[in-house]
């Protein structure tokens, strides 16, 4: 006599993750912080507001961190990381050049959701400042190991950069500007701001700046993973099995 388990199927609904859709959504996200961020400034610094105003001022303040603007960029970035974990499978499975480089971005980019999360960066600043005397550009002293890897990170990646499609490359390299010109660029006319004239507005405004790009530059990224991705694969489907190995055999 056979016994079988009987197996129920649910399907769940299909999500479209075009590159254009994807971005005009981030797009969307990124408009709403800003508004956000210009009410704070409005109410904390040109109203000299400051009963009740710790709230908006610490969760929508682009230069705090543990906020909502951190939060996107955390979440951001670790989606990056996923989608060039999804690049690296299916790369890997057509035995293709340059696996261990998607898989290398992969793990670069889920270290720097966790460094936005959790200002990893930010604990390197009193140490090496009390240890080379850094004042002006270099007044926030991480940028100055950022440098050094990002130049081992443009030597170790110049091959795979140059072998990528001309569209992805494009996407790469401009997002690659942005963010860099954000995160390391606009960091060095903070650092200046803030050492010579204090954490005033203008270094308010140079803060924003310096996520906004930050921001563009993911979004930018994303969409080329989008794009490369829709390039290789019309669909990428993906199932939940919650059946163990011994589900599957059939008893007699």
């Amino acid at each position: 006599m056979r016994s079988s388990q009987v197996s129920e199927q649910f399907e769940l609904p299909v999500y479209n993750l075009s590159a254009k859709r994807v971005t005009r959504f981030l797009l969307s996200i990124i408009a709403l912080l800003v508004l956000f961020n210009l009410t704070e400034r409005v109410i904390v610094y040109w109203f000299n507001a400051t009963n009740g105003t710790e709230l908006i001022s610490h969760y929508f303040n682009f230069d705090q961190e543990s906020n909502f603007p951190s939060l996107y960029s955390a979440l951001a970035l670790g989606f990056c990381s996923y989608l060039l974990a999804i690049i690296t499978t299916f790369r890997k499975t057509q035995k293709a050049k340059y696996v261990k480089h998607w898989k290398a971005l992969s793990f670069i980019f889920l270290f720097l959701a966790f460094d936005e999360a959790c200002s990893i960066h930010e604990l390197l600043i009193p140490i090496l400042r009390g240890a080379i005397n850094a004042k002006g550009i270099l007044y926030f002293t991480w940028v100055i190991p950022a440098f050094f890897l990002l130049i081992v990170f443009l030597i170790a990646f110049r091959k795979f950069i140059q072998n990528l499609p001309t569209k992805t490359r494009t996407l790469f390299i401009l997002a690659g500007a942005v963010y860099v010109g954000g995160a390391l660029g606009m960091e060095l006319v903070g650092g200046y701001i803030a050492d010579n004239y204090g954490y005033t507005t203008i270094y308010g405004i140079a803060s924003s700046i310096e996520e906004l790009l930050e921001m563009f530059g993911i979004v930018i990224f994303i969409n080329g993973l989008l794009s490369y991705i829709q390039s290789q694969l019309s669909e990428l489907h993906f199932s939940l099995s919650f059946k163990s190995s011994s589900n599957k055999m059939t008893s007699r």
